[in-house]
């Protein structure tokens, strides 16, 4: 056979054949490439938890009111979630346990909600006790 003949013969078999090839890998690399790119967008970020059993909470209070208050239970126990690395630097006093006693009245003792914030990067998962007993010692005069 002539070495024309080797191209020539069956000619448009070949051509699809190669088509065909070009079409596979042109799509195996756009995927590979699709792959590679997310994976550096998104790297895997490992969340865990981190408990903070006595964060001391705060009174919130007109700066008028003089009264002095017993909270019973003065601390809360937080868990906090985020990123493993900066959630092992996060330390107690970014966290923010409180209670608003601007609109209390004249009552001797009440229950209020505790209130908790912590910074942008982490996450409040829970807190114990959510409600506490705020008790006035001292009345204004």
């Amino acid at each position: 056979m002539a070495k024309r003949d080797l191209i020539l013969h069956n000619f448009w078999w070949k051509l699809l054949s190669l088509l065909l090839a070009a079409l596979a890998w042109f799509t195996i690399e756009t995927l590979l490439k699709k792959d590679q790119s997310q994976t550096a967008q998104s790297p895997v970020v490992t969340v865990s938890t981190r408990a903070f059993p006595a964060v001391p909470i705060t009174l919130m209070m007109s700066p008028y009111n003089t009264n002095q208050f017993r909270l019973n239970p003065p601390t809360v126990s937080v868990t906090v979630s985020g990123g493993a690395d900066e959630l092992e630097k996060l330390q107690d006093q970014q966290i923010t346990a409180f209670v608003d006693l601007t609109k209390i009245e004249d009552e001797k003792e009440v229950r209020k909600d505790v209130q908790v914030r912590v910074t942008n990067d982490f996450k409040v998962v829970s807190f114990r006790p959510a409600v506490i007993n705020v008790e006035r010692i001292t009345t204004t005069k």
